[in-house]
C-alpha cells in the first residue's frame, strides 16, 4: 500500500473518522473530497481513496478498500479485506463478499453478488436485468476476465473462469470449475458442466448444453439446443447444428 497516500489521507482525515451519517470503528481513513452519505459504515482500517463515494446506508466492512474516484451506490455492501480498485462502481444492493476484488472500471450492478475470493478484473461487467430485478451470482473463487460481461441472472460457479472478453449470457450457467476462453460466449440459458471447457472463441448457443467434463474446442460452435455429454470432446472448429445431441459413448465421426 503507498505509504504517502496514507499520510495525506491523516492528515485530512478525524482520528475517527468522523463524518456527518458516519457509522465507524476508528481507526479508518477518508480521502480528499470523499463522500460517506447518512447511516454509512466503515470497519477498521477501511480505506476510502479520494473523491470516492459510499451510499446511504452501505456497509464497508474491517480493512476493505475502495479506490480513488470508486462508487458504491445505497445499501451494497463490501465484505472484510474487499477491494474495489479505482473508478469501480458497485450498484444498490451489490453484494462484494469477503476478499473478493473489482478490477479498475470494473461494475457491479444492482444487487449482483461476487463471492469470497471472486476476482472481477478490469472493466468487467456482472448485471442486473431490468425491470426483473433477480441478480447475477458470481460464486466463491470465481474469476471474470478483463471486459469479460456476466448477464442477467447469469451464474458462475466456484473456482469458475470466464476468461477475458467471455460472455454468459442471460440465464446462463458456468457450473462449478468450469472454464469459459478469451471471447468465448455462452449465449442465454446455455449451461456448462462441473469442469466443463469452452476453448477461446467457442461457443454454446441458446439453451445448448455442456454437459460435465465436455469439451469444445476452440473456434467451435454448439447451435441453439444442442447437447454435447459427458466427457465428450468438440474438436477445434467443429460445429454441432441446433437440437443436435453428442451424447456420452457416441461416435464423433464428424468431428476427429
Amino acid at each position: 500500500m503507498d505509504t504517502n497516500f496514507i499520510g495525506i489521507v491523516r492528515r485530512i482525515s478525524t482520528p475517527a473518522c468522523i463524518v456527518v451519517g458516519l457509522i465507524a470503528t476508528a481507526p479508518c481513513y477518508a480521502g480528499h473530497a470523499s463522500v460517506v452519505r447518512p447511516a454509512a459504515q466503515i470497519g477498521s482500517n477501511g480505506l476510502v481513496r479520494p473523491s470516492a463515494q459510499i451510499g446511504s446506508n452501505g456497509l464497508f466492512r474491517p480493512s476493505a478498500q475502495i479506490g480513488s474516484n470508486g462508487l458504491v451506490r445505497p445499501s451494497a455492501q463490501i465484505g472484510s479485506n474487499g477491494l474495489v480498485r479505482p473508478s469501480a462502481q458497485i450498484g444498490s444492493n451489490g453484494l462484494v463478499r469477503p476478499s473478493a476484488q473489482i478490477g479498475s472500471n470494473g461494475l457491479v450492478r444492482p444487487s449482483a453478488q461476487i463471492g469470497s475470493n471472486g476476482i472481477s478484473r478490469p472493466d468487467a461487467q456482472t448485471w442486473l436485468p431490468m425491470p426483473r430485478g433477480m441478480s447475477a451470482l458470481s460464486r466463491p473463487d470465481a474469476q471474470i476476465g478483463s471486459n469479460g460481461v456476466v448477464r442477467p441472472n447469469a451464474q458462475i460457479g466456484s473456482n469458475g473462469i470466464a476468461r477475458p472478453d467471455a460472455q454468459i449470457g442471460s440465464n446462463g450457467i458456468a457450473r462449478p470449475d468450469a472454464q469459459i476462453g478469451s471471447n468465448g460466449m455462452a449465449r442465454p440459458d446455455a449451461q456448462i458442466g462441473s469442469n466443463g471447457i469452452a476453448r477461446p472463441d467457442a461457443q454454446i448457443g441458446s439453451n445448448g448444453m455442456a454437459r460435465p467434463d465436455a469439451q469444445i474446442g476452440s473456434n467451435g460452435i454448439a447451435r441453439p439446443d444442442a447437447q454435447i455429454g459427458s466427457n465428450r470432446i468438440v474438436r477445434p472448429d467443429a460445429q454441432i447444428g441446433s437440437n443436435s445431441a453428442m451424447r456420452p459413448g457416441s461416435v464423433p465421426t464428424a468431428l476427429d
